[in-house]
């Protein structure tokens, strides 16, 4: 069984409560080595590295990517918006990466 997960937004609290503010991410160009199971990316806070379980699975949602990847550093995932037939705006795919 994958550990990706599809991400969705959040359900609203109570009327009274304001929701967190959401994150949209910082759009990054991975790299992945599917041998080691790196991925690295540029972001304007500097050079990241990080280890993902799913290498090949990162890889392959990477080839349908229709939008560039996403880095939610609050979240330590990795978004990729893959093509998904009669979702026009494609499916989000959650990748949770570590530290080496």
């Amino acid at each position: 069984m994958s550990s990706s997960t599809p991400v969705t937004p959040r359900q609203r609290q109570n009327v009274g409560q304001s929701a967190p503010a959401k994150s949209t991410g910082i759009p990054v160009l991975p790299s992945v080595d599917v041998n080691r199971g790196a991925v690295s990316f540029q972001t304007p806070n500097g050079f990241h590295d990080y280890q993902t379980q799913e290498p090949q699975q990162l890889a392959t949602a990477l080839t349908q990517a229709v939008r560039p990847a996403r880095w939610i550093p609050e979240l330590g995932t990795l978004v990729v918006t893959v093509a998904q037939s009669g979702v026009r705006a494609g499916r989000n795919v959650g990748f949770r990466l570590s530290a080496f």
